[in-house]
């Protein structure tokens, strides 16, 4: 549980730094427009609820694809190729500037640990 707490702590740290940067508020609300296209799209064209369109369009951008859902119609596969290849550009921004993010954590925690042990002596 404290292994939890702390994991939490620092993801909480890296999204703090995530979104002081204006690219990755961007993103995230490019990912959420995507996001909401698709959903409204196979919610209306494909016929899905709303929770399966939304479950179908972001299994499709993870690229994990667990074939439980598919698009039935002509026009739902023909969206699904671009959705795709426009949604993983969308996805992989996102990975990019978290893993930023990450790096940026680690090196803020690394520069306050040495200061705080040259401080000691």
């Amino acid at each position: 549980m404290v292994a939890f707490l702390l994991l939490f702590r620092s993801l909480w740290h890296i999204l703090k730094i995530l979104f002081r940067q204006e690219e990755q508020k961007a993103i995230m609300l490019a990912l959420l427009f995507i996001l909401l296209i698709g959903t409204v799209f196979y919610h209306n064209v494909e016929g899905m609820t709303y929770l399966d369109a939304l479950y179908f369009s972001v299994m499709t951008l993870a690229t994990v694809g667990y074939g439980d859902l598919a698009p039935q119609t002509a026009l739902g596969k023909l969206f699904t190729i671009i959705y795709v290849l426009i949604g993983v550009g969308i996805i992989t921004g996102v990975i990019a500037n978290f893993s930023r993010a990450l790096a940026e954590y680690h090196k803020q925690k690394k520069h306050h640990e040495k200061s705080a042990s040259v401080n000691k002596e």
